[in-house]
């Protein structure tokens, strides 16, 4: 049991490295990122996991824009402001519902 937490915390370890190296190497022009993108910055396996995530309401505001139209849309998120939402998000209350 402590071996799989040691390995799960390792795990959170790297992808926070991972996030803080992607966020401090990108030029500040390209604030804005596409959905594979974003699921590459927070770990996420595919852009099901994503909408599944969108659809709880976990990303909102100025932190998402959709760029396409209503029946095919196309987000786009902020690099900074979507990825606090997401680290921020409480994930007991989406368990709960």
């Amino acid at each position: 049991m402590t071996e799989e937490i040691l390995n799960r915390i390792d795990t959170v370890e790297a992808k926070l490295d991972r996030l803080l190296k992607v966020l401090d190497t990108t030029p500040p022009e390209s604030d804005w990122v596409d959905s594979r993108e974003f699921c590459r910055l927070v770990g996420l396996r595919d852009t099901k996991a994503l909408v599944y995530q969108m659809s709880k309401g976990v990303l909102e505001g100025d932190a998402i824009r959709n760029i396409g139209s209503v029946k095919q849309p196309r987000y786009r998120f902020h690099r900074r402001k979507a990825v606090d939402q997401f680290l921020n998000r409480n994930p007991l209350s989406s368990a709960a519902m």
